[in-house]
């Protein structure tokens, strides 16, 4: 059996009154046997001002960015995706160093 979860992460930023958290879900392609990750996130972010927001990063062109898909319907600040892009990116080395 295929365990996809070990793939979804949580992240939380601390300010100086409330934690905010975001989960990140890598999307897949179902039709591979192995469900291979496209490179794109699905991240649902608790938002403090706008609260829950739900949208797709991908992976710049030409860089290591995560930038917000065209098509997410959600309006989060450069700040926000920036600090989900660098989440994406720790975890990432997280991963490739504990392999």
């Amino acid at each position: 059996m295929i365990n996809y979860s070990s793939k979804v992460f949580k992240a939380i930023k601390s300010t100086e009154d409330r934690e905010i958290y975001a989960y990140f879900h890598p999307e897949v392609d179902m039709s591979k046997p192995e469900y291979e990750t496209t490179g794109r996130y699905l991240v649902v972010l608790l938002h403090p001002d706008k609260g829950l927001q739900t949208f797709y990063l991908n992976r710049e062109k030409d860089g290591d960015n995560f930038v917000m898909d065209e098509n997410s319907p959600a309006i989060v600040e450069e700040e926000w995706q920036h600090w989900c892009s660098e989440t994406i990116h720790a975890k990432t080395l997280q991963q490739q160093n504990s392999l």
